[in-house]
């Protein structure tokens, strides 16, 4: 989905916002005054019907309400990862490319002391007031970029152990050549 689409998809997906929605969350341990400080460039969540598909992509359409948050890169609105506050262990994008929810904030955090703070699931970042980050992609070479912190303090054991196995995966190195020119004498 283009940058565009994927705009007016989350406009309408915060249009559709209600109270009892904010209710929910807040009864799930959101605090209402984290919702409204991260909603500054991008607001905090939208509500989209779907499902989720095997691999990690949610299809829009038939199915529940999920909630869905913004991926942002670079300031710029990539994907969106859509979950249900019942079973927030179980996430979907909507474009597939996102890998790291709060990526700006997390990678701005290497100049304020190099430490990171990684959650299991998108509901635990909003319960910890939206600091840190949440690894959505554990297959993405961008995982790589994590290696630049000094220290990374995870929300528990799992996230832990999928991260040391992530950093830990021998990445494929690019064939090597000089192109220097030689001169035979």
């Amino acid at each position: 989905m283009r940058g565009s689409d994927l705009k007016r998809l989350y406009a309408a997906a915060v249009a559709a916002v209600s109270q009892g929605h904010l209710d929910r969350l807040s009864a799930v341990g959101v605090r209402p005054d984290t919702i409204a400080r991260i909603g500054q460039s991008y607001p905090a969540f939208g509500v989209l019907s779907g499902e989720m598909e095997t691999g990690g992509r949610f299809l829009l359409g038939e199915g529940g309400a999920h909630v869905v948050q913004p991926i942002v890169e670079h300031h710029e609105l990539i994907d969106l990862v859509a979950w249900r506050p019942g079973s927030p262990m179980r996430w979907g994008l909507v474009n597939g490319l996102g890998w790291l929810l709060n990526a700006d904030s997390c990678f701005a955090s290497r100049w304020d002391g190099d430490r990171l703070r990684l959650h299991a699931t998108p509901l635990d970042w909003l319960r910890a007031d939206a600091v840190g980050g949440v690894v959505l992609d554990w297959d993405s070479p961008d995982l790589t970029w994590l290696r630049g912190f000094a220290q990374i303090d995870c929300g528990n054991d799992m996230v832990a152990a999928s991260l040391g196995r992530a950093l830990n995966k021998s990445t494929r190195a690019p064939r090597l050549r000089t192109m220097e020119a030689r001169h035979v004498a």
